[in-house]
C-alpha cells in the first residue's frame, strides 16, 4: 500500500500548484482574458490590454509579501485570484491583505482632501479540491471602533466540481493542468495495487479528454500554440508530482510525455515549413518587385530615346526621365 503524503509533502505540492498558476496566468493576452471572463463572468474584449502590477509589499514584521495574481484588464478592471488545494481559514485574510495593498496603490484623493477613495480588485478563491466544509462564499467581517461593520465577501470557485466539458464551455483552458487532481485522493486512499490500476486507467481517460480539449482550445483561438505547449508541460509536471510514487500510473505519465514530445516535433516541423513558405513568398515578391523595377526602367529608356530623337539635350532628358547621365549616354550613337 502506498504511503500517505505527510504535511510537508502536502505543503510542497500546494506550493508547486501556486507557482504553476502564477505562470499560467501570464500566458498570451487572449488566453488570460478568456480565463478572466470565464472565472468572473465578465465580457472583456479579447484585444484588451493585460497588465500585472508590482504588488510587492512589506508586512509589519518586515517580511516581503508577493502577490502576482492581480491582473488588470484594459487598464481599468483589477482582478485578484488566490488558489488552495484544501480549506484554509486564513485565505480570505490573505486575499483582503493583497487586495488592500492594490487598493492603496491606486487610491484617489478628493479635491478638498476630505475623502480618500480606494477600490479593491474583484476577487475569487479557487479551491482545487473541496470538502463538505468548503464554502460557496467566504466572508471577512471588518469591525470599526465606532461600531460600524462591513462584510468583505469573496466568492469561491470549486474547480473539481465542474466537469471537463463545463470548463471548456467557460473557456477556462489554462486551468486544464490542475484537473489531474481529480483522482488524487482516491489514489492516496487506495488499499490495493488492483484498485490503483483501475484508477490509473480512469486517469488515462481523463488525460486524453484534457489533451483533446487543449487541441480544441488552440483550434478555436482560445489559446495559442505556445500556450498549449506550456499547458501540456505543466499538466505532465503536476501528473508526475501527484502520481510518481505509484507504478500503476507510470503509463499515463509516459503517454503525456509522448504527446508533449509529438506536439513539440510537429510545431518544429510547422516552423520549418512556414519558413520555407515565407522564403518562397519572399522570393516571388522580390522577383515581382525586380520585374516591376525592370519594367519601369525600360519605359523610362523608351521615353528618353524619343526625347533625344526630338533634339533634346542629355541634361534635359535626364531631368524629365529621371535617369542618370551615364545611362543616357549609352543611348547616344557614337560619332
Amino acid at each position: 500500500m502506498a504511503k500517505k503524503l505527510d504535511k510537508k509533502q502536502e505543503r510542497d505540492t500546494a506550493h508547486i500548484f501556486d507557482l504553476i498558476l502564477k505562470q499560467l496566468i501570464r500566458l498570451s493576452s487572449v488566453a488570460v482574458i478568456q480565463f478572466i471572463n470565464g472565472l468572473f463572468g465578465t465580457n472583456h474584449p479579447l484585444d484588451s490590454t493585460v497588465d500585472y502590477p508590482n504588488t510587492e509589499t512589506v508586512s509589519r514584521k518586515l517580511r516581503k509579501l508577493h502577490s502576482d495574481t492581480i491582473i488588470i484588464i484594459g487598464g481599468v478592471y483589477a482582478y485578484h485570484i488566490e488558489a488552495e488545494i484544501g480549506d484554509d481559514e486564513n485565505i480570505v485574510v490573505r486575499v483582503f491583505e493583497y487586495g488592500l495593498a492594490e487598493a492603496l496603490r491606486t487610491k484617489t484623493l478628493s479635491e478638498d482632501g476630505s475623502k480618500i477613495s480606494i477600490k479593491f480588485p474583484n476577487a475569487r478563491i479557487i479551491y482545487w479540491e473541496t470538502t463538505k466544509k468548503t464554502p460557496d462564499e467566504v466572508t471577512l467581517s471588518l469591525e470599526f471602533s465606532e461600531g460600524e461593520q462591513y462584510n468583505y465577501k469573496v466568492k469561491s470557485f470549486k474547480f473539481l466540481e465542474h466537469d471537463i466539458k463545463e470548463l471548456e464551455e467557460r473557456k477556462l483552458a489554462i486551468l486544464l493542468p490542475f484537473y489531474v487532481l481529480k483522482l488524487r485522493k482516491q489514489a492516496v486512499s487506495a488499499k490495493t495495487s488492483k484498485r490503483r490500476a483501475e484508477l490509473a486507467i480512469e486517469m488515462k481517460t481523463i488525460v486524453d479528454e484534457l489533451v483533446m480539449m487543449a487541441d480544441r482550445a488552440e483550434a478555436s483561438g482560445l489559446v495559442s500554440e505556445a500556450d498549449k505547449r506550456i499547458v501540456l508541460d505543466h499538466m505532465e509536471r503536476l501528473y508526475r508530482e501527484l502520481f510518481a510514487q505509484y507504478t500503476e500510473f507510470k503509463e499515463g505519465d509516459v503517454m503525456l510525455q509522448d504527446r508533449i514530445l509529438t506536439y513539440s516535433e510537429e510545431a518544429e516541423l510547422r516552423g520549418i515549413e512556414k519558413g520555407k513558405a515565407e522564403g518562397k513568398a519572399e522570393g516571388k515578391a522580390e522577383g515581382k518587385a525586380e520585374g516591376k523595377t525592370e519594367g519601369k526602367a525600360e519605359k523610362a529608356f523608351d521615353v528618353a530615346r524619343k526625347l533625344l530623337s526630338r533634339g533634346m539635350t542629355l541634361l534635359e532628358v535626364a531631368e524629365i526621365a529621371e535617369l542618370p547621365m551615364d545611362k543616357l549616354q549609352t543611348l547616344v550613337p557614337r560619332q
